[in-house]
């Protein structure tokens, strides 16, 4: 009877299959790395020009469609009914063809009375995306003439 415990053979590892691993590796990363090559940097002092200078963008003045806290509606500082905004809205768009308009409408101002506002704006031809709308906060925030 033999006791003694067998010795397993060590098992051989495929030093062929791993370099071919490792071949395939090195070109995946050799495909993959993006070599940037040192920029030389040349310091150079540019001639400057007062009379050659950019002109200032204009800035585009937009008159104000306003809705207080009251819900009362400002066509560039005119107060307006909502039936009648509509053709307010034409009226002085047939005066100045390129008028901008921006809505200033109070935080309180229910949706209802935007809807009917942007429904006014398309009616008197203007696109409600090229109407910015600014919602303002407190009293005091905008220039509009105050009512009795």
């Amino acid at each position: 009877m033999n006791l003694r415990p067998r010795r397993r053979p060590v098992p051989a590892i495929p030093i062929v299959s791993l370099i071919d691993i490792m071949v395939i590796l090195l070109i995946f990363f050799i495909a993959t790395t993006s070599f940037n090559d040192a920029k030389k940097q040349v310091k150079i002092t540019l001639p400057t020009s007062d009379s050659l200078g950019e002109t200032a963008p204009v800035q585009e003045v937009r008159k104000a469609l306003a809705i207080t806290e009251k819900e009362e509606i400002f066509l560039d500082n005119t107060p307006v009914e909502i039936t009648q905004l509509a053709d307010a809205l034409l009226a002085l768009k047939k005066r100045e063809p390129a008028l901008k308009l921006e809505l200033q409408a109070d935080k309180k101002t229910s949706l209802g009375l935007l809807l009917k506002v942007w429904d006014a704006l398309r009616k008197a031809g203007h696109p409600v995306n090229d109407v910015p709308a600014r919602i303002l906060g407190g009293q005091g925030a905008t220039n509009i003439p105050a009512t009795q």
